[in-house]
């Protein structure tokens, strides 16, 4: 593709084509394929999934509504603190008029009630202690695992170097030599899952260390709400006194902090979109229970499109961060895009498997990412790109 964009470029035709005019000749190609930045899009509270309103591939705006959680517990949760906080309210204008037997009675039945939640706050606690102690086994599970396949992966590249001076020498077989690269490219894999599952489980264990925190902070309110409750009631029984409605004064705030909270649960339970951007993937079909912290949708940002390609070391100087470079795919024939290299890898890597060559597999070659800033439009993720790079010339 590179060859007949070139012979295109020179036949002439520089002044009709704009993408022909800002790189030189000497250019040549690396291969990479087009990859979008992708999105996750959360489920911040969980439920029935009432409805999911788009699919695989819909263009989307920001704060679009993408999917909708049962609302009905959510919705009884606001108009029960709604409640609340309009019991606050008459309690506290009753204390101003003055105590009666019927206040003290409902003092009694408060107090009642902050000791039932306690009870329930302090059992989901305990609940979710266990759930942490899950967690954090799995994560040393994982961890143990990973450090074994890297100590596996350490012990096949040294096998494999060795293989490459043998085979070099002749003193081993192709059969052999390739055996050891593939041993490599097996233990790099597990390692590269096992990092993958360890971040899973730190993730699960991070989501349990909060799930801890709020019920600590539950009980925490609850015991407060029994001690405001206790002490409105005993001031009610003695008549109502400044202390009495100060304390009345705090549980009103508090009832309506708990609305507000409320609210934005109910708020929560309608998805929508962070950016703009493309639907990738959808993870969940309507009339499944969504977990918190599940993630629903994955969407590719709209305007961020990268490419990675590979360089061998002997040509790193020719690329620097913030430098432009052309991309060519085969869907555009003629045309050269303008990216942007945005990242060079600092460590040295063999090259990916699949290369096809044993000769190019067992090279050492650095990773160059590209922020493509032109053509979003036509180009789409999962497209072979070439890069054209400076000549030697241009980077010295």
């Amino acid at each position: 593709m590179y060859r007949r964009f070139l012979l295109f470029c020179l036949a002439g035709s520089l002044a009709a084509l704009p993408g022909c005019t800002w790189f030189q000749p000497r250019e040549w190609p690396l291969s990479g394929t087009i990859e979008a930045v992708e999105l996750p899009v959360v489920a911040e509270v969980g439920g029935l999934l009432t409805a999911v309103k788009v699919d695989d591939g819909a263009v989307v705006k920001k704060g679009q509504v993408l999917a909708e959680i049962d609302k009905r517990s959510y919705q009884a949760s606001v108009r029960e603190a709604e409640a609340v906080l309009a019991q606050a309210q008459a309690r506290l204008e009753e204390a101003q008029a003055g105590s009666r037997d019927s206040t003290i009675r409902r003092g009694i039945a408060a107090v009642d009630q902050a000791d039932a939640a306690i009870r329930l706050a302090e059992a989901r606690q305990k609940q979710a202690e266990a759930g942490l102690n899950r967690a954090k086994e799995l994560v040393d599970q994982v961890a143990s695992q990973l450090e074994g396949a890297k100590q596996t992966l350490a012990y096949q590249e040294n096998r494999l170097r060795e293989a490459v001076r043998l085979y070099e020498r002749g003193a081993i077989a192709k059969q052999e030599y390739e055996a050891k690269q593939e041993a490599v490219n097996q233990a790099r894999t597990q390692v590269n899952q096992l990092a993958a599952q360890l971040e899973a489980a730190r993730s699960q264990y991070a989501a349990a260390r909060e799930d801890v925190a709020a019920a600590v902070a539950q009980t925490g309110t609850a015991q407060a709400q029994r001690a405001g409750a206790q002490a409105e009631l005993d001031q009610l029984k003695e008549g109502s006194t400044d202390y009495a409605i100060r304390a009345l004064l705090a549980a009103k705030e508090q009832a309506q902090a708990r609305l507000e909270q409320a609210r934005l649960q109910l708020e929560k339970a309608v998805i929508t979109a962070p950016e703009d951007g493309v639907v990738l993937r959808s993870s969940v079909t309507q009339g499944e229970v969504a977990k918190p912290g599940a993630t629903l949708f994955t969407m590719r940002k709209g305007d961020h499109l990268e490419l990675k390609v590979y360089i061998p070391e002997a040509e790193l100087g020719r690329v620097r961060p913030g430098e432009t470079v052309g991309i060519q795919v085969d869907a555009y024939p003629g045309e050269t895009f303008r990216g942007v290299i945005s990242a060079v890898a600092d460590k040295a890597e063999f090259t990916p498997k699949n290369v096809q060559t044993p000769d190019e597999r067992t090279k050492l070659v650095f990773a160059v990412t590209i922020r493509i800033s032109e053509g979003l439009d036509k180009l789409k993720p999962g497209m072979p790109a070439d890069v054209l790079l400076p000549g030697k010339e241009d980077a010295q």
